[in-house]
């Protein structure tokens, strides 16, 4: 278990204040990384609180697993920015912060005078991440968005989701990976910008979004060449319409799609899931060597090695179907623990298949320091990610957990300039604090 510096570590992005007015998953991921890199985040928070405080497995009213891992490391102050008198209050907090992490509903920016505009009268070089979740323009340029609607958009879903329990629909895939991407890269926009503002002095608009997020991570499966596509997608396209209209179930749908366009993954043994005698177990050998070291461990013969042999055609189609029942068969004589000792003597990339109970007891996340824990003022100890990013000089550390609801209001707010007498009036007004 990685043991964290204490509080006073100083990261890569100390004296950086980063302002995060958002809920849900990607932005909040984003605020996460930059406080592990030391910077100050201020989460502004509806009175209620943030969304995934109620609705990511609650523990209690006002607290959820889901908030206490995404928020780590911020601090909470609770603002009704909805109310004309919020205006004074983002006006101070903008105006000492560095970068503002934005995930409000495009539609919702201009009625809460929220633009990058309007920040940036507020500060003239602040870095502003917008997150538009399917892209700025277009028919849904001003919709909100969610993963699910994403996977779906972006055609990976097509790849990556399993089907219901019928095999007639696609489940939502989980975790959010779109969600958690579009955090990645919004913290590498926003210490991009940084990098240029310390260059030129210079604030900027940086925007991400789920939907070019989710493109992004579909690379070798989306996309389409001229040169060679055409012969294959359209016939494809046509035999998709024509299933579709037939009233093909999902699980069909995505055979036609893996049996034309990712033609010769049929038959694949050498990289997949297998089911052992006790548990699963995950091979990965791409290359023709690893390949063959595959073969020399398990024996199996590989038809596609013979001469002559055709890819493509109903016999190729029987002789692969046939390897890879042999292969399953195969793998359910031994345990995980033997095929992976087997494989690791033989030199081939594998690892357990583990469910998340058994990640915190597997030896190679503990011996790396992959797992932390910290100490939750409510929930007590938990253990959860350790920051993904190490350096040498600057420590990336995770040093205290997410903050209770309306923690740091007052605090902040004193720290803005208000004197105690406004605070007391702001309270009164529900233009701060959370809600009773």
């Amino acid at each position: 278990m990685s043991e964290q510096p204490g509080a006073n570590a100083r990261g890569p992005l100390h004296g950086i204040r980063v302002l995060e007015v958002a809920q849900a998953m990607a932005m909040p991921m984003c605020g996460l990384l930059l406080a592990d890199m030391g910077a100050e985040v201020i989460k502004i928070e509806p009175r209620e609180g943030d969304a995934f405080r109620h609705n990511q497995h609650p523990v209690f009213p006002g607290e959820s697993k889901g908030y206490v891992v995404l928020n780590r490391g911020k601090r909470s102050f609770c603002l009704d920015i909805t109310q004309p008198e919020s205006r004074a209050v983002m006006e101070r907090l903008v105006a000492r912060s560095d970068i503002v992490l934005m995930s409000l509903k495009p539609t919702d920016l201009p009625r809460y005078r929220l633009t990058y505009e309007d920040l940036r009268a507020m500060r003239e070089d602040i870095i502003v991440v917008e997150h538009w979740p399917v892209g700025a323009k277009g028919p849904m340029g001003g919709d909100g968005g969610y993963d699910v609607i994403v996977q779906g958009l972006s055609g990976t879903g097509a790849i990556t989701a399993r089907s219901n329990e019928a095999g007639t629909a696609p489940e939502s895939v989980r975790p959010a990976y779109n969600d958690n991407g579009t955090g990645f890269l919004s913290a590498l926009g926003a210490v991009t910008a940084l990098r240029h503002r310390d260059l030129t002095g210079e604030g900027q608009r940086v925007e991400t979004s789920l939907l070019s997020t989710a493109l992004a991570f579909g690379n070798n499966l989306v996309n389409w060449f001229g040169a060679t596509d055409p012969p294959i997608w359209e016939p494809y396209a046509e035999r998709m319409r024509d299933a579709r209209a037939s009233g093909a179930t999902f699980d069909q749908q995505v055979r036609l799609f893996q049996n034309t366009i990712l033609a010769g993954g049929h038959g694949n043994i050498y990289f997949r899931h297998y089911r052992t005698k006790d548990g699963f177990v995950s091979l990965g050998a791409l290359s023709p060597t690893l390949n063959r070291r595959v073969r020399e461990v398990t024996g199996l013969h590989d038809p596609r090695m013979d001469p002559g042999f055709e890819l493509g055609t109903p016999e190729a189609w029987d002789a692969l179907s046939t390897l890879l029942r042999e292969a399953e068969d195969l793998f359910r004589t031994r345990t995980t623990t033997e095929w992976v000792a087997a494989f690791r003597a033989g030199g081939v990339p594998c690892g357990p298949f583990n469910f998340p109970h058994e990640v915190f007891e597997e030896p190679q996340v503990l011996a790396n320091d992959y797992i932390i824990e910290l100490e939750h003022e409510a929930l007590g100890p938990y253990k959860t990610f350790a920051p993904p990013i190490r350096m040498d000089k600057t420590p990336i550390v995770a040093n205290r957990p997410s903050p209770l609801l309306d923690a740091d209001t007052d605090a902040v707010l004193a720290e803005c300039g208000f004197d105690e007498h406004t605070i007391a009036h702001l309270r009164k007004a529900e233009i701060v604090g959370k809600s009773t």
